[in-house]
């Protein structure tokens, strides 16, 4: 056992959120910046999104069998935000935003079920 108090992983996660909403903040703005403060580099992307990917399904599964519905739900309206704001980016460079719509209403549906099914 630690000799922390196990709360103060709640302080350290809501500083870990800061952060990365500042990192994201910093690729939004600019983008160059963004790889530079992270060592990032553009033509590793597609392996970073794989990555990024299985981390989602790690996340999904691991709360839908650990986790209770109103986290499940949580986790799908966070998964379903990722797809819309795909589909904002894609809109924005007008091409094809019907997969990440799709998607984000699938990750929707499951919050809904989650909160409003039967139980």
């Amino acid at each position: 056992m630690l000799p922390v108090p196990a709360s103060w992983a709640i302080y350290l996660a809501v500083l870990t959120g800061i952060f990365l909403f500042l990192l994201g903040t910093v690729f939004m703005l600019s983008p160059k910046q963004g790889f530079a403060m992270t060592k990032h580099r553009a033509e590793n992307l597609p392996t970073i999104m794989a990555g990024r990917y299985f981390f989602m399904v790690l996340i999904a599964v691991g709360v839908a069998l650990t986790g209770s519905l109103v986290q499940l739900a949580f986790v799908f309206l966070c998964l379903a935000g990722v797809a819309f704001f795909d589909a904002a980016v894609y809109a924005r460079a007008k091409t094809k935003v019907a997969p990440h719509l799709a998607a984000g209403v699938g990750a929707v549906l499951v919050a809904f079920i989650a909160l409003e099914g039967q139980v």
